[in-house]
């Protein structure tokens, strides 16, 4: 079966278009790519286009028949405009459609997770311009990859190096995985937009230019809340652009994340505002052992949702 794309720009538009060439490259490929650009906001320039018309793209793709995966075209500012927008109490007798992006779009797989229990796939995005920058393709080609076994109703699967920063158990470790980028998902928290518990995942986080002062108060905002109560295992992705002078995934700030709290915690630099960026999938089954982080996808999670979502 060709996969058919449907793309979209649920938050902002890029300065230099970079989406036109790319959409060219995955119909080379030999995928169906779907995509109409939207008018631009003549009073918010951060986004692609109003809350209003993005929401009705975003509610259009999820309901249509003719694609098979959403994708978005990048991040920046505006998904969780959209939240409020979507109708839920439609979208919960609908079979899950996949979501696919990180940075801002993180808000969007937290919310469909938290509301509705649907897979959603943090990977790379086309109008970006870490989408096979310095010729680096091996997270796009996984990503595509998946795509592919995902429309051929196959599961998903990946895998990538993790090492160990504290408290690491002797043993295997398991769970749900969910995260994306961590500022991003931290401006959920208290809505209902965000998991009510995370009870038996594995937590994965990334962010880029945030202070690292930033960070640990997102985080302090986590513990405090009792938001990592039950979590398995915490794996860190990239942490860019911490500051003049301080590098990226600076150790120091990786410690921070262990000293503060309890869990198994790791890091991985191939993942988050990087290249390679490699695919994870929110509510895959996951696990840790000798080195790397495995998860797989299987197709039971496009069965329509229930009225019970991982909040209860």
């Amino acid at each position: 079966m060709i996969p058919k794309l449907r793309i979209i720009r649920p938050s902002s538009r890029e300065a230099t278009d970079l989406l036109s060439e790319r959409l060219v490259t995955l119909r080379q490929l030999g995928f169906i790519v779907l995509y109409e650009d939207l008018p631009k906001d003549p009073n918010w320039a951060y986004t692609a286009a109003t809350a209003a018309d993005r929401g009705l793209a975003l509610t259009t793709a999820l309901a249509e028949v003719d694609s098979d995966v959403i994708v978005c075209a990048r991040g920046g500012y505006g998904a969780s405009d959209l939240l409020p927008l979507l109708p839920w109490d439609t979208l919960k007798n609908q079979r899950p459609k996949m979501i696919v992006g990180f940075s801002d779009v993180s808000a969007l797989h937290g919310a469909f997770y938290a509301r509705l229990g649907w897979p959603g796939l943090h990977g790379p995005m086309p109008a970006t311009v870490l989408w096979g920058k310095d010729d680096v393709t091996s997270d796009t080609q996984a990503l595509l990859l998946n795509l592919r076994q995902w429309v051929d109703g196959k599961s998903m699967t990946g895998s990538l190096p993790i090492s160990p920063v504290a408290h690491a158990p002797h043993g295997p470790i398991q769970g749900r995985l969910f995260g994306g980028c961590f500022t991003v998902l931290t401006n959920l928290i208290g809505t209902p937009f965000f998991p009510g518990s995370l009870a038996d995942h594995i937590l994965f986080l990334e962010d880029t230019d945030e202070h690292p002062g930033r960070l640990t108060r997102a985080f302090n905002q986590w513990l405090q809340a009792g938001l990592l109560t039950g979590v398995r295992a915490l794996v860190i992705g990239h942490l860019r652009n911490l500051g003049p002078n301080i590098p990226d995934s600076a150790a120091f700030m990786l410690a921070q994340f262990a000293s503060r709290s309890n869990l198994p915690v790791f890091h991985s630099p191939n993942f988050g505002h990087t290249s390679p960026n490699f695919p994870l999938a929110i509510g895959a089954n996951a696990s840790i052992h000798a080195g790397r982080l495995s998860w797989h996808l299987d197709q039971a999670s496009r069965r329509p949702s229930s009225n019970q979502d991982p909040k209860t």
